[in-house]
């Protein structure tokens, strides 16, 4: 598939997981919610694996591999995955996009100190631009910052973070098993280390039976598609392009995640939008010439 197709699939799909997860966040426990949603994404990556068994078999993992799918596991779902979700319940949507929208730059600096990609003066001006557009369109949504959401500001901050490096982390064990096969054995770690902190949280977890049709839906979709099709999307274009030239284009889902609830909640874009993802656009198109 075209690299520009499948770089508006994955962001679609990202940006679903803000308008999806607003409202089970406040309703269900982050905990239930991500242990579940873990569990959705190892049967999706069970079954696709059984199914092509025959086609693309699963590589054998060399020894000294394991500790680092253990790293990676550890920034998927105790890290990133929980403090998204939690912090939903101390924050607001745009907050969360705004701190996302800094994913780029923290992506840029590990992708410097780890994988030794240059720090070009172009790129950190379509990366600056890029994130700038994103802070417009997040701000225009409401995003601010003050004592009542600090707590979850923090949580989503640390959540971007832990993504960031998580991006760069993967991008040597792509390039040796595949984009789905690091997806689905790093998805398969990050729930193993969440198991223990999910049965120690007071109340984390709810009993299947107590949530609703929808709730499940929602867990469900957050599963399969934003963590199984989003996530292995993610690590494919990770083979195709440089980490910092491709982390920029998460720029684009505070746009997009306004474009979704525009359609979905018939949520009427601001003024904001219009130059905030013109400003953003603009940033991506100059870093992916840099």
């Amino acid at each position: 598939m075209n690299t520009t197709l499948l770089v508006l699939v994955q962001q679609m799909v990202a940006s679903s997981t803000h308008v999806v997860a607003r409202s089970i966040a406040i309703a269900v426990p982050a905990t239930t919610i991500v242990l579940y949603r873990g569990l959705f994404s190892i049967l999706a990556y069970a079954g696709w694996f059984a199914f092509r068994r025959h086609r693309s078999p699963m590589r054998p993992i060399e020894a000294n591999d394991w500790w680092r799918f253990a790293v990676l596991g550890l920034l998927n779902m105790p890290i990133n995955q929980f403090l998204f979700v939690a912090g939903l319940q101390h924050t607001t949507p745009p907050n969360a996009a705004l701190a996302f929208a800094l994913s780029p730059v923290f992506v840029l600096v590990f992708a410097w100190a780890l994988l030794g990609e240059q720090l070009t003066r172009a790129k950190l001006a379509g990366v600056a631009l890029a994130v700038t557009g994103a802070a417009v369109v997040a701000v225009g949504r409401g995003a601010s910052v003050h004592s009542a959401t600090t707590l979850g500001n923090l949580m989503e901050f640390a959540a971007s973070c832990a993504w960031s490096l998580y991006t760069v982390w993967g991008r040597p064990l792509v390039q040796r098993y595949g984009a789905v096969q690091t997806t689905a054995v790093g998805m398969l770690m990050g729930l193993g280390l969440f198991v223990p902190v999910a049965l120690v949280v007071p109340d984390g977890i709810v009993h299947p039976w107590t949530l609703t049709a929808r709730q499940w839906f929602e867990i469900a979709y957050l599963g399969i598609v934003t963590s199984g099709i989003g996530w292995a999307l993610w690590y494919v274009l990770l083979r195709r392009m440089e980490a910092g030239r491709l982390a920029v284009f998460n720029n684009l889902q505070p746009v997009l995640t306004v474009a979704l609830a525009w359609l979905a909640f018939g949520e009427l874009p601001a003024v904001e939008f219009w130059i905030g993802g013109t400003i953003a656009i603009a940033g991506v198109i100059i870093t992916q010439r840099a």
